[in-house]
């Protein structure tokens, strides 16, 4: 079943549907909504931070993530 044939299975059935079955349905579109959103934004600020020169050299990366290790 292609992703249309689901969407329209999900639609004629909505109507039928119990109530747990809603909240669940809801609340994962809701959660997916939320972290599009998070990493649009995410995507954005960096691009913001590469035009205005604020990035990392290679050595600095390597630097700051060898002391993570430590």
């Amino acid at each position: 079943m292609n992703a249309v044939e689901k969407r329209d299975f999900i639609h004629s059935h909505l109507h039928i549907a119990n109530e747990s079955t809603i909240n669940e349905f809801y609340e994962k579109l809701r959660k997916e909504e939320i972290l599009i959103s998070k990493l649009e934004s995410r995507a954005i600020k960096s691009e913001a931070d590469i035009q205005s020169g604020k990035v990392f050299t290679r050595a600095e990366i390597e630097q700051r993530t060898s002391n993570l290790v430590r």
